[in-house]
């Protein structure tokens, strides 16, 4: 009886786990194509041939390509994540351990090496971009993209708040905003970057920029002088 049991219960795993394989699979080979093809140019045929599966395969899996290309994008965000919150799990203990307040070039460096802007980032903003345009005029699309930004946000936001934390920061606005500014800036960076491809500074620079704005939207928890006075008046120059 009990090996009957296990039996049934491997044959109905079996397919389960050969599903998962076709997904992942579909997922990677989509990868690439969509990177070397854009959202718009790739095909389901493309796709299937790169995988090594028919279309059968691919549409018992994935109703559409958009469906099959928000997976991807999703599992390209979870790979970023968990890649932030790796630095972020090394980072930490050396913002607990600062001995003095956190000035704006040791905060920029932290950041630079935090944000870490690689070249697949460009070809993954590109396509992010025209998957807006497409959600933005479809509206079976738009609610499921929408959630999906709003759920890697407020990953973002607990990362983020939880670091400023280990630096004896708070942030002065809620975190939720501040995280959209520093997107925005982020998203403008490699929107200049991909109008002109050889303008690199703009994305070098993101995170000293990102420094600046951590240094204006929080201050120091115990309530100690900040050092963003000294460096907002030496940047912007004394307004009175």
């Amino acid at each position: 009886m009990e090996d009957s049991s296990i039996t049934e219960a491997a044959h109905d795993a079996a397919p389960t786990a050969r599903r998962r394989e076709t997904r992942a699979r579909l997922i990677d080979a989509a990868t690439d194509v969509f990177v070397e093809e854009g959202l718009q140019g790739a095909s389901v045929e493309s796709i299937c041939t790169r995988a090594g599966f028919t279309r059968g395969a691919f549409y018992s899996n994935f109703s559409s390509k958009e469906e099959l290309f928000l997976a991807a994008l999703t599992h390209e965000h979870e790979k970023r994540l968990e890649n932030l919150r790796t630095r972020a799990a090394e980072l930490e203990p050396r913002l607990h351990t600062l001995e003095t307040p956190l000035e704006r070039q040791t905060l920029a460096a932290y950041v630079t090496d935090f944000v870490a802007p690689t070249e697949p980032t460009l070809d993954w903003f590109l396509l992010e971009t025209e998957f807006v345009l497409l959600a933005t005029r479809d509206a079976a699309l738009a609610p499921g993209f929408a959630e999906f930004l709003q759920r890697f946000e407020g990953a973002i936001a607990a990362i983020v708040e939880d670091l400023v934390a280990a630096a004896g920061r708070r942030f002065l606005i809620p975190v939720d905003q501040a995280v959209a500014t520093f997107s925005a800036l982020y998203e403008r960076s490699y929107r200049l970057r991909a109008l002109d491809p050889g303008q690199t500074t703009v994305t070098a620079d993101l995170g000293g920029r990102i420094a600046e704005l951590l240094f204006i939207v929080t201050g120091p928890i115990d309530g100690a002088t900040d050092t963003c006075e000294i460096w907002s008046t030496a940047t912007f120059g004394d307004t009175q």
